[in-house]
């Protein structure tokens, strides 16, 4: 006779009831889950229209502020390459300026004491020498003449060229020193000054007595004047003391001089000789331990012209002038 055991049917009945309760419950659970799962899609798609107009607007804004970054980024690369540019010239100017501090440094002192006594030797050799000389000079000149009118009006000849007015000058004079004014010298100048200006032709209707019909002027002629002059010259010789290698260049100026003019060939008013002024600048070097001097000039005569005949004219030349 078999006996039923009790205890293990309760077991496996107890565990039948557990099984089926918790498969109760696993299935309630998973139902509730896919619902709250569709609950929110569905509110994921009620939301989705306005988070995209949400979305597009705060897309929006920050294309508009990327953009005024950027702008403002371009701004500030074009201020700092500015400054750059600026710094840069700034420097070029300050390396110029140290190129210009060094070359103008000071030499030393013993350098510059040395070529100090050096221009002092010379400048005071200058002044012995020159101390020698009484401060006159013999010269010599030549050069161009420019008449204001041509000569046109011979009484027995005819020029060449009726417009030529270009001509060439000869000359000599004397300097005699007068006084000394503010270490410059006022010189008395007396010269000699031969002036041609073109060839003439004996083509005047002018005719002798006899034979007859001869002409009074035959063959070819010279246009000419003859000056002597007398003028005041006053003559710069300090220049050594605004620079020492101006020494031996000595300006000069004639404000106003008396000439006395001969005239060839006489005119038709049968006058020859005049009186007239000139006015004259110029400048000299001195060599050979100042007992020589080359210069030139520049001289306008002016003055009272004889009847029908313009003897106004400019002279420009060089000189070499002998001093003692």
């Amino acid at each position: 006779m078999q006996f039923i055991d009790t205890d293990w049917m309760m077991k496996l009945y107890d565990r039948k009831s557990d099984h089926a309760y918790r498969g109760k419950v696993n299935g309630e659970e998973l139902g509730g889950m896919r619902m709250r799962k569709a609950g929110w899609t569905v509110f994921a798609l009620l939301l989705t229209p306005l988070l995209s107009s949400f979305i597009g607007h705060a897309e929006a804004q920050t294309r508009s502020e990327l953009n005024q970054l950027k702008q403002e980024m371009q701004a500030l690369r074009e201020e700092v390459q500015t400054k750059n540019d600026m710094i840069k010239r700034m420097q070029q100017r300050l390396e110029a300026l140290e190129t210009k501090m060094q070359a103008e440094v000071p030499r030393p002192v013993e350098e510059k004491m040395t070529a100090l006594k050096q221009e002092m030797k010379t400048e005071m050799a200058a002044k012995a020498e020159t101390s020698r000389l009484s401060g006159g000079q013999v010269f010599f000149k030549g050069g161009y003449t420019r008449m204001d009118s041509p000569r046109s009006n011979s009484l027995l000849t005819a020029q060449d060229d009726s417009d030529d007015r270009n001509g060439f000058n000869v000359g000599a004079g004397l300097d005699l020193p007068l006084m000394t004014i503010f270490n410059s010298t006022l010189l008395g100048e007396i010269y000699v000054e031969y002036i041609q200006t073109q060839h003439t032709t004996g083509d005047s209707d002018a005719k002798v007595e006899t034979p007859p019909d001869k002409a009074l002027a035959e063959g070819r002629g010279l246009e000419n004047i003859l000056t002597v002059g007398i003028a005041p010259k006053f003559r710069f010789d300090n220049l050594g003391s605004i620079r020492p290698w101006l020494a031996p260049y000595r300006p000069w100026i004639i404000p106003v001089g008396l000439t006395f003019n001969v005239n060839t060939p006489v005119n038709k008013a049968i006058t020859n000789i005049s009186v007239g002024g000139v006015t004259g600048v110029g400048i000299e070097r001195l060599f050979w331990n100042n007992r020589l001097s080359l210069g030139v000039d520049f001289r306008y005569y002016w003055g009272p012209d004889i009847p029908d005949e313009n003897l106004k004219h400019l002279t420009t030349g060089g000189y070499v002038g002998i001093n003692f």
